[in-house]
């Protein structure tokens, strides 16, 4: 959450959540096998055609109460000590199969789990690297091949990519000056997508793309520099060469600081996105809400169970690829009746078929300790949950099937044991994970480069 989560480092952490601090001990775990030396050849992107998936309208009423899901206790694989069968890759490497030397982070993966795209300041994963700064790298995970991406726009950050990861989308930034560009990684060309603005929007950042890669959404900047945050969140398709607004006007709010974190279904007709309209950390200063652009229709997600206003902010949307499941974080109490056990941070799932929200808790056997969503599958059937230690060192990412209650852990060291992953993403299916991780946490034997390196785990 932009308030509540933390930036998750090894060593002590205090960690502010639904107001209270909490001091916690992040435990030095440790991660398997390293991936094959790669070539600095350019990645060919799959041919599959992208899925495209038809998202329900979102309901226009107030959501409807459910009771809290908890992992069911006899269900297979909900031990917190047992690991998901697979295996974990170090897929940050040099391009003569040795360690990086400079730190890689924001990984994110294709749907159908084939491409990994993350950004690193290590000067030797392809050679030539001699631009002395932050570029963007694809890394085809069947064929082992990396690409350096590179734009004269800026320093690049904020991947995302098309289902089959043809297309990769990202933000380029010059100084104040930033831009988003989707590139085709069989071709090489390139496309600006935040063009054909009204005024006073400029500067697009953080996008989004559609399974295709026809649609992008991007949050935008106004050129008022009393106004901080971004102003507004626009979608441009490619394909017809047209840009539209698709957050609601904001003008006239005191408290009014930004649009944040845009989300896109499959098929580009769903957005979601995070207005926040307060101070952090305490109160309702963020909200949510999920623009169907086929009907125009505006829902806020993060609405209570009784019509009541929130008493805690909603974050870090996370649409499903068939825009029927808004999945999210926040520390609101009365979104759902009951206590919350934990009185903290959760994630919460929304149907916006029927506008039920469901509360996810921490449960026994499994993960133990205040839970944030790191991603939703495609069919809203399955989520990456990050856990933070509160009544127990264990800091790692599990995968919770909300069907039959199931944890899996998807982030484990070389042991098995529960290890501290940073920035995880997961494929359509919850079958492939990327994420980023440090020394300590040994994800794989012989990782001792001192800086942060990107990993992908594979269930079997």
């Amino acid at each position: 959450m932009a308030g509540a989560r933390r930036k998750k480092r090894r060593g002590r952490a205090v960690r502010t959540v639904g107001g209270g601090a909490l001091a916690v001990l992040l435990s030095a775990a440790a991660l398997p096998a390293a991936f094959a030396a790669p070539t600095d050849a350019p990645a060919a992107a799959p041919d599959a055609p992208a899925p495209t998936g038809a998202p329900a309208p979102a309901s226009r009423g107030p959501a409807a109460a459910t009771a809290q899901l908890a992992g069911s206790a006899a269900a297979p694989g909900t031990s917190a000590a047992a690991r998901s069968a697979g295996t974990t890759r170090l897929i940050s490497v040099a391009a003569d199969g040795g360690q990086a030397d400079g730190p890689s982070s924001a990984p994110v993966v294709s749907a159908d789990g084939r491409v990994v795209a993350f950004t690193s300041a290590a000067t030797n994963l392809v050679r030539g690297d001699t631009n002395d700064r932050t570029d963007l790298f694809v890394r085809d995970l069947r064929r082992g091949r990396l690409q350096r991406v590179v734009d004269p726009l800026g320093e690049l950050s904020s991947p995302a990519l098309s289902a089959n990861g043809r297309y990769l989308a990202y933000t380029a930034q010059d100084g104040a000056t930033s831009a988003v560009v989707v590139r085709d990684l069989r071709t090489g060309r390139t496309e600006r997508a935040d063009v054909d603005l009204p005024m006073p929007f400029e500067n697009g950042a953080t996008p989004a793309l559609s399974a295709d890669g026809r649609t992008v959404a991007f949050t935008v900047d106004d050129s008022d520099s009393t106004t901080t945050g971004a102003q507004a969140v626009y979608v441009r398709d490619l394909r017809a060469r047209r840009t539209e607004q698709v957050s609601f006007p904001a003008d006239g709010d005191a408290g009014f600081r930004g649009f944040r974190a845009p989300t896109i279904s499959a098929d580009g007709r769903t957005v979601a996105y995070q207005y926040v309209h307060g101070t952090p950390p305490r109160g309702d200063w963020s909200d949510l809400y999920v623009h169907d652009r086929d009907t125009g229709g505006e829902t806020q997600a993060d609405t209570t169970h009784d019509g009541s206003p929130a008493d805690g902010a909603a974050t870090n949307p996370q649409l499903s690829a068939d825009g029927a499941t808004l999945a999210f974080d926040s520390g609101a109490s009365n979104l759902v009746p009951g206590r919350d056990p934990n009185d903290s941070v959760n994630p919460f799932v929304r149907d916006l078929r029927t506008g039920n929200v469901t509360r996810i808790d921490a449960v026994l056997p499994g993960p133990d300790g205040v839970l944030s969503v790191d991603g939703v599958s495609a069919d809203g059937s399955k989520l990456l949950l990050d856990t933070w230690p509160v009544l127990t060192v264990d800091d790692a990412e599990f995968v919770r099937d909300l069907r039959t209650g199931a944890n899996a852990l998807v982030s484990p060291d070389k042991d098995g044991r529960p290890a501290n992953a940073v920035g995880a993403r997961m494929d359509a299916r919850a079958r492939t994970v990327v994420f980023g991780g440090f020394d300590d946490e040994h994800f794989v034997a012989g990782d001792t480069n001192g800086v942060q390196d990107v990993f992908v785990r594979t269930a079997r």
